[in-house]
């Protein structure tokens, strides 16, 4: 993401290579949806049957087991030298510089999160056919009305995220806390080929595993009643975006940097805020709040954190309105698609 107004000019020249792709995308699934179809769906009632124990487990599998696991079997398979050399360092190589050792950690994890990607969805689709048979989502709009809608919600909430960026980098450098570099950004000039493996995880990878993860697991536990028909909301139930804040700042404060520990406190104070202020899809608003605040937190490169709340929150309230995941990930990807324009341009 941009870290001054030089990068945020950079950002809009990468954006704009983007919506050469997205507009046309968009005008063709515009024409296509059904007529008289609204662009932003009124919301329904998405009842799922998962619990938090099923979250907490998916959680856990698709963000560390699966990729670990796959890491581990490349690294055996000797599938990083055949790839790229026989010199390619070994994981626990010694007398290499901590530029290239750097460098193949994170070549490392890009591969080994792309084989990871397919098992995690498979085990989920086996999991959710195995357990809840009987559960079908209900569509809320047609295909080419999300991908209408994903196009112009992307347009109006990328600027938005970026010049709070760039906002927030200038009060870090004030501050004298400098920016944190991404590691993907920290590559350097690349072959084809990683720049494709780049491209893959940042725009599809990252934004299904997210999305999968906040907005389809988490949000819609969030959101769920109790199962006994006729119960409502129990007291317990109601406070699962409590449960999801906590969690949030506990994974926070492990990092142990007191920025990110700082800004997880804000937001338990916005969720207090919000709970004592909302009446009218409470319930919706503070799940969307938790699991953006998570989404957010989940991110470790600093000031990352704050910006990328706020495009919590869009796409939080994009999968609330078209109950599922097509619109975020979508946006979540043509988002990730203007940083790795920058990166591959050298930005």
């Amino acid at each position: 993401m941009p870290n001054d107004l030089s990068e945020l000019a950079r950002a809009a020249a990468a954006g704009a290579l983007v919506v050469a792709v997205a507009l046309p995308a968009a005008l063709v699934a515009r024409a296509l949806r059904p007529k008289g179809e609204p662009l932003l769906p009124r919301w329904k009632p998405f009842p799922v049957p998962w619990g938090g124990f099923e979250v907490t487990i998916a959680f856990i599998a698709i963000s560390f087991v699966v990729p670990l696991v796959a890491l581990e079997v490349l690294n055996e398979s000797g599938f990083y030298q055949i790839v790229y050399g026989d010199d390619f360092p070994l994981p626990k190589a010694e007398g290499i510089g901590p530029e290239r050792k750097f460098e193949a950690g994170t070549l490392r994890m890009l591969w080994a999160n792309l084989f990871a990607l397919p098992i995690a969805l498979g085990a989920l689709a086996l999991t959710r056919y195995s357990f809840y048979p009987k559960w079908h989502p209900k569509p809320n709009g047609s295909v080419a009305g999300k991908v209408a809608l994903a196009v112009v919600a992307w347009a109006v909430l990328t600027p938005v995220v970026l010049l709070l960026h760039v906002v927030v980098n200038a009060v870090s450098q004030q501050l004298d806390v400098p920016p944190d570099t991404h590691s993907l950004a920290k590559l350097g000039p690349r072959p084809l080929r990683d720049q494709i493996l780049l491209a893959l995880e940042a725009c599809v990878g990252a934004p299904l595993r997210e999305e999968i993860l906040f907005r389809g697991l988490l949000l819609w536990w969030c959101v769920g009643r109790i199962k006994f028909p006729g119960a409502g909301v129990s007291p317990v139930t109601s406070l699962r975006p409590w449960f999801v804040m906590c969690a949030a700042t506990a994974y926070t404060a492990t990092g142990g940097r007191w920025q990110p520990v700082a800004f997880a406190c804000v937001l338990v104070v916005g969720l207090g805020v919000l709970w004592r202020f909302t009446h009218t899809g409470a319930r919706r608003a503070r799940a969307v709040y938790a699991t953006a605040a998570f989404f957010a937190l989940h991110h470790a490169v600093w000031p990352n954190p704050v910006p990328l709340f706020v495009l919590g929150l869009g796409l939080g309230w994009l999968a609330v309105r078209t109950n599922g995941l097509l619109v975020p990930v979508l946006v979540h990807g043509l988002f990730n698609a203007v940083a790795v324009v920058i990166v591959l341009r050298g930005g």
